[in-house]
Order: C-alpha cells, then sequence, then structure tokens
C-alpha cells in the first residue's frame, strides 16, 4: 500500500485532550496558526550563549478559594524522570477548563521553573476546545544535558469563578542530545543532525499535495514513540478495498501529531523513498532506516518539515507540540508576566 493513516492512541496523549483521528493529514486541526506579515524565525539548535540577566516582572498573589464547588487537576508534561529531547516543552493543560484572563499572572507566580543552565523562558497561554494550554519553553531549543524542574503551587488557586486547582505539582526532566530531523518535502529527505553534527540523510516519501495530504509544515516534536502502530484506511472513511484503502501495522512508529502525523517504517513504499511523496501525510522511510532513528530519538527531538508546494501550517496548540512555530515576540505576547529568570 502506498498512503498510510495510523490509528491508536497512546497514554502520551492525554494532555492534548483530543481524540486522535488518523495518520497524516485527514483530521483539522483544532487551532489554525495565525498569520503575521513576518514568518516566524526557526529557533537555534546550537548551543545557547550564556543567558543575560533578567530582571522578573513581579506577580501579584494569586486568589484562592478554600471550598470550590469545582476543583481541576491540572496535567503535566514530560513525565516526573523522563529524559527528553530539546524541543520539549513544560506543558499543562486544565482541560475543559478556561481561566480568566484577570487570573494568569497570579498563577504564573505560582509556577516556578528552574534550570540547571540558567536560560531564561516564558509562559504562554492558549485556549483550544475548551481545554487551557499553559507552556513554557526558552526563546531557544533546551541546551543538551540541562536539567529541569516545575514547582507548580496551584493548590486551591482560583482558576475561574467557584473554580481551583486541586494540588501542588512538581516535575523534573533532563534534555537529552540535541537531535534536529530536518524533513525536505521537495528533495524528499530527512537531514538527522545530533549535537550539531549531520549523521545521516534518509530518502523518505512525505504526504501526497495531489491529493491534499500535506504532511504539516513547520517545526514539530516527537509526541511518544510507539513502535508497531496499526494503520486503517476506515480510520478516515476510506473502504480497505479501495484503491486508497489500506489495513496493516507499521514498525518503528514516532508520532508528531494527534491527528495522526508519524514517523515511521514504510516498505510498501520504497520505491518512492526519495522521488515522490504518496502517503497520506506521514514520514515514511527504510526499514533499516527507521529503526536507526528510532533507536537514537527521544520524545521531544524536533521534526521541522519545508519545502511543501502546498503548505499546510503545523498547528500551535492542540494537535501537539508547535510551540515553536511562534516567534519570540509572539511566544511574549501570550504570557502574563513575560520573561522569567530560570
Amino acid at each position: 500500500m502506498r498512503l498510510s493513516r495510523c490509528i491508536g492512541l497512546s497514554a502520551a496523549l492525554a494532555l492534548t485532550g483530543l481524540a486522535v483521528t488518523a495518520c497524516g493529514g485527514g483530521a483539522e486541526a483544532e487551532e489554525r496558526p495565525a498569520t503575521s506579515g513576518k514568518a516566524s524565525s526557526s529557533p537555534s539548535a546550537s548551543a545557547s550563549p550564556s543567558p543575560a540577566a533578567v530582571t522578573e516582572k513581579p506577580a501579584p498573589p494569586a486568589e484562592l478559594l478554600t471550598n470550590a464547588a469545582r476543583v481541576v487537576r491540572p496535567e503535566l508534561a514530560p513525565e516526573n524522570g523522563e529524559k527528553v529531547g530539546v524541543g520539549q516543552p513544560v506543558a499543562l493543560v486544565f482541560k475543559q477548563q478556561k481561566v480568566a484572563q484577570e487570573l494568569r499572572a497570579g498563577i504564573e507566580g505560582r509556577l516556578k521553573v528552574s534550570n540547571s543552565a540558567k536560560v531564561p523562558g516564558a509562559w504562554h497561554w492558549n485556549e483550544t476546545k475548551g481545554n487551557t494550554y499553559l507552556h513554557f519553553r526558552p526563546e531557544t531549543y533546551w541546551p543538551a544535558g540541562t536539567k529541569v524542574t516545575l514547582d507548580a503551587k496551584l493548590a486551591g488557586v482560583k482558576l475561574a469563578p467557584g473554580t481551583a486547582a486541586d494540588r501542588d505539582r512538581s516535575l523534573s526532566f533532563t534534555v537529552g542530545d540535541s537531535m534536529v530531523n530536518t524533513v525536505d518535502l521537495k528533495s524528499r529527505t530527512m537531514t538527522v543532525v545530533r549535537n550539531g553534527k549531520t549523521l545521516r540523510t534518509i530518502p523518505i516519501s512525505g504526504g501526497d499535495e495531489s491529493k491534499n495530504f500535506q504532511t504539516r509544515q513547520g517545526i514539530k516534536t516527537i509526541m511518544a514513540k510507539e513502535g508497531r502502530v496499526v494503520m486503517d484506511s476506515l480510520s478516515i472513511g476510506i473502504p480497505r478495498n479501495h484503491p486508497d484503502g489500506f489495513y496493516g501495522s507499521y514498525d518503528f512508529s514516532m508520532r508528531e501529531t494527534v491527528s495522526g502525523e508519524y514517523v515511521h517504517a514504510a516498505p510498501d513504499n520504497a520505491e518512492s523513498f526519495g522521488k515522490e511523496n504518496v502517503s497520506h501525510g506521514c514520514i515514511g522511510m527504510s526499514t533499516e532506516n527507521a529503526k536507526w532513528l528510532y533507536g537514537m530519538s527521544l520524545k521531544g527531538d524536533v521534526v521541522q518539515v519545508n519545502g511543501s508546494s502546498k503548505p499546510k501550517p503545523m498547528d500551535h496548540f492542540g494537535n501537539g507540540y508547535g510551540d515553536w512555530n511562534l516567534s519570540w515576540q509572539e511566544w511574549l505576547a501570550g504570557s502574563a508576566l513575560g520573561v522569567r529568570a530560570g
């Protein structure tokens, strides 16, 4: 089969608040990226320079509710103790809960992010389909080897009239090697760069743009390493006996979006690697290359897609981690307190 569509939901997707649909571009995103006259610049994959001194904006006291009618448990990512890639944000989600604008500065003041590289960063708020996302990232990717800790003093903090957060939360994680994978849909290649050194250029096949199955363009991160994934065209309404229908399992699958874009082995498309884009949006490659890449990869590793002739931008929130598609100025515009020292 030439077109691939993936189903299956991992625990790592719980933070998105969305149900999985399929592999590739069939499901419309929750939020379309904002457009502006100036393209957002990509974060640097190189080591960050020594951070300049940051004067933090003072946080107002957070409002507290002692007997809230509704209590919300914020979910956090990554997992405590996890090793992740340089593109992994610190992520909180308040599921099916809006957070009042006037309370956000006080809430940010209760969230302390510390990191061993002392890299400044900032929080950014987003509401998508009833969920409120609150993500923290530096201006550029985390330096490799950084240890990051979140101390979230949220117990009883008011989120909206009658609603409060249920408990304090904390987590620590470590950033692994810098892995930045650049996909060029025009040349049908993926260039794998680790700690600034190019390791391999892999022939790939991306989404078939002639059928509007574009691979989302922009910066994504690996959300989950799911291994073998069942792909069934019925999940997108295509009968299995249709010319574009299929059913089967694919190995070394790494999820990039909730809607189902994966990087995975696609041996049935071998004749297309480096020559034509024939998938429904996934990035397919040989089993040998997929196994090699899977073994080196972490959640949070960067996948940057360029070269589309019919660009379909990666969503900023709600369909995975599209955080890095926002410029630093755009990111700060979504923060209540601005840059924090780290």
